[in-house]
């Protein structure tokens, strides 16, 4: 054993030695590099990452087995604002001293306007080291003399106390990256097993002088954020491990990789996650009151769903387990507390007034999606509650102030979730298709004789549009959200909320609201495309490298009626339209209609039955929202009478 690692050892460094050799001397500038201008597959980029280099090897003695990594970055500044990338920071995990970072070297390049180069070190002095929270900690240093131009580079090692968690290797960045190259190096009688997610041509080749490979991409993109987008880390072009099987020479295999049902046995035992499921939480003798009333399961479900969700107060932190310390009792004490903190206590109470439940592990929208082929606790970022109760089944998040009981947490609408039991586990599709983003509006639009208009509407918001809505009126953004409106001065001159606590119903806003409309000589150019929120289309880049996740099933009803003085005629008015797109899934219907010389009613229906569409069908929704725009840009036009007509 001890010569298949000492082996081993020598074989690390000459790998990588000849990693090196593939980009020139650390310390060293490259005058080509200093002539660069621009990115050219990444046009105007404001900073551009020449080389993002890693290597990994195992240091294995008698005692530990730690993994080692070393790092070498080397970026251009193109722009003024991409001077913020030389103020690096890396964070790590320091607590138990699971991860240190040291070997910090840096150096800056630059061009005088005689053409000479000049080098300038990082200094030790210039770099710091801080506690974050009790588990994490943060290496921070400022690159020196970094102005536009300048080209500057840095290199660490980062050792981390396990055999089996190596980090991802994230190929693109909000940067574009000339090459990157990740070389894994293993010792011979560990199994890994990877994926890739990508978009373009990888290398994957063995590495010349051990066990492992290479991981080389070139060229890559920045990925920005684009509308409607959802995790980037579902859209980073990346190579994830996993080490699966440990093969000691002369003995049996020792299976110790990542699977379901390991991710759940471990979930059940620590402490800050199932552990929490045995703690004494105190009732409240309000609560015990509350449940001795209700007659059946699902009423005693709701009230303590409701109970927990009116007296606790999210923190803002996603979790899976109770990080704080006191877990759950001490965040039921403070009424304060993280997703997991919330929804542990809640189960916990479910289960203490006999009421089967089950945690949910899940990944938000926000979080990325779950690879079910690919097992990693990684994959999750909260916990959740779910109940069966009467062959129906419910998943709760009782941190979201604004979710009903019956209605799946917004966040996690079209996702998946592990079950988390000893009785029971496994996998749970989430959704429910009954539950859209639907709003009914009915405006009522006058004009006066002066162009001026006035009016009122009353919207109703159901399911995620009231949850929505509920929040923006909650944080006072309701009445500016209604004021955004094109083509139109419009001001909300009064606004009253009904039936926020029904949950039921929808919730009701009824606004008065007054402005002017754009005029042309004698016309005015009234717009009907009021309240909508719709007001500029979010599809209009050329390309996109992202699916589209609307989140939601979406139903939009806008009933109008256009009310103007005398003295105006009607010159125009839009035409009464079906529109769908390629595969039927966004349907359009719009309907005007005269009521008499100073009178016009519309309708209005958009209807979004599919909530995600794929990369590749993007030039079909950027040309539907084309024209969907078109036809909410369009307008009522108005010719002002001559005032001899008019007293004739």
């Amino acid at each position: 054993m001890r010569k298949i690692l000492y082996t081993i050892a020598l074989l690390f460094a000459c790998t990588f030695i000849n990693a090196q050799e593939k980009l020139i001397k650390f310390g060293k500038p490259d005058p080509k590099e200093l002539e660069l201008k621009d990115c050219d597959f990444d046009k105007g980029a404001p900073i551009y990452c020449l080389a993002d280099v890693g290597v990994v090897r195992y240091n294995i003695n008698e005692n530990s087995v730690n993994i080692e990594t070393d790092r070498r970055r080397k970026f251009i500044v193109f722009k003024e604002s991409g001077i913020a990338n030389a103020d690096v920071k890396i964070s790590y995990q320091s607590k138990d001293g699971y991860e240190s970072i040291v070997n910090i070297k840096g150096y800056v390049y630059n061009k005088d306007p005689d053409g000479k180069i000049t080098i300038t070190e990082l200094s030790r002095k210039d770099i710091y080291n801080k506690v974050i929270d009790e588990n994490t900690s943060e290496i921070s240093f400022a690159m020196p003399n970094v102005k536009v131009g300048s080209v500057f580079e840095y290199e660490y090692k980062l050792y981390k106390k396990t055999y089996s968690n190596i980090n991802s290797w994230y190929f693109q960045h909000s940067y574009p990256v000339k090459y990157s190259a990740y070389n894994l190096i293993i010792p011979s009688y560990f199994d890994f097993k990877y994926q890739i997610i990508r978009r373009q041509d990888i290398t994957v080749k063995n590495s010349s002088y051990a066990d492992g490979n290479w991981y080389i991409m070139h060229n890559i993109p920045s990925l920005q954020g684009e509308p409607y987008m959802a995790a980037v880390n579902d859209f980073l072009q990346r190579v994830d491990f996993n080490l699966t099987t440990f093969n000691p020479p002369g003995e049996a295999p020792v299976h110790i990789g990542e699977t379901w049902d390991n991710i759940t046995d471990g979930f059940l035992k620590y402490n800050d996650l199932g552990g929490q499921l045995s703690k004494n939480v105190k009732h409240p003798e309000e609560l015990d009151n509350i449940v001795s009333a209700c007659k059946t399961d699902l009423e005693k479900t709701k009230a303590i769903y409701d109970y927990v969700q009116k007296n606790m107060n999210w923190n803002g932190d996603y979790e899976m387990g109770s990080l704080q310390k006191g877990g759950i009792k001490a965040a039921w004490d403070k009424k304060q507390g993280s997703t997991a903190d919330i929804n542990l206590l809640l189960l916990n109470l479910l289960r203490d007034y006999k009421i089967k439940a089950s945690p949910l592990l899940v990944s938000t929208r926000d979080n990325g999606s779950i690879y079910v082929t690919y097992p990693s606790m990684d994959a999750f970022n909260a916990t959740m509650v779910y109940v069966r109760v009467d062959s129906t089944n419910y998943v709760l998040n009782a941190a979201d102030k604004y979710n009903p009981f019956g209605q799946v947490p917004y966040e996690v609408q079209f996702t998946k979730g592990l079950i988390c039991d000893k009785a029971h586990s496994g996998w749970v599709n989430i959704f429910d298709i009954s539950k859209k983003l639907r709003t009914a509006e009915t405006l009522v639009l006058n004009i006066d004789k002066s162009g001026k208009i006035f009016g009122n509407g009353e919207m109703d918001y159901f399911d995620y549009a009231k949850n929505q809505n509920l929040k923006r009126y909650k944080d006072n953004k309701l009445k500016s959200f209604l004021s955004t409106a094109k083509g139109i001065t419009l001001q909300v001159d009064s606004l009253e909320v009904k039936d926020e606590n029904d949950e039921k119903g929808p919730l009701e806003v009824k606004v008065d609201y007054s402005g002017g409309v754009r005029s042309t000589g004698d016309y005015l150019l009234v717009p009907y495309n009021l309240f909508s929120g719709m007001t500029s289309n979010p599809f209009t880049a050329e390309n996109r490298q992202t699916s589209i996740d609307f989140g939601f099933l979406q139903s939009y009803t806008i009933t109008g009626y256009i009310n103007f003085a005398d003295n105006f005629t009607l010159e125009g008015m839009p035409k009464n339209i079906i529109m769908r797109n390629l595969d039927s899934s966004i349907l359009i219907k719009r309907i005007f209609q005269k009521l008499g010389d100073s009178s016009i009613a519309f309708r209005l229906n958009i209807d979004f039955l599919r909530p995600i569409y794929s990369r590749e069908e993007y030039p079909d929704i950027k040309a539907f929202y084309k024209q969907l725009f078109k036809l909410l840009d369009e307008q009522i036009v108005l010719k002002r009478k001559n005032n001899l007509a008019t007293r004739k």
